[in-house]
């Protein structure tokens, strides 16, 4: 049952990556930068990480 639980957790935050990645790349920007997109992508991952404590914390107690 653990195994499932974590399962579950692996694809919420899988799920999460995909939508904000695509969230991020969706638009289309006549003066592209790959930094400003990298910028993007590195705030989103950055954010899940708390994200991902408080669930881990939350499973673990």
């Amino acid at each position: 049952m653990n195994n499932l639980i974590i399962l579950i957790i692996v694809a919420i935050i899988m799920g999460s990556a995909l939508v904000g990645t695509l969230f991020v790349t969706k638009e289309r920007d006549a003066v592209y930068s790959s930094k400003k997109s990298m910028n993007n992508l590195g705030l989103i991952y950055i954010a899940l990480i708390p994200v991902l404590v408080i669930v881990g914390l939350f499973f673990w107690l």
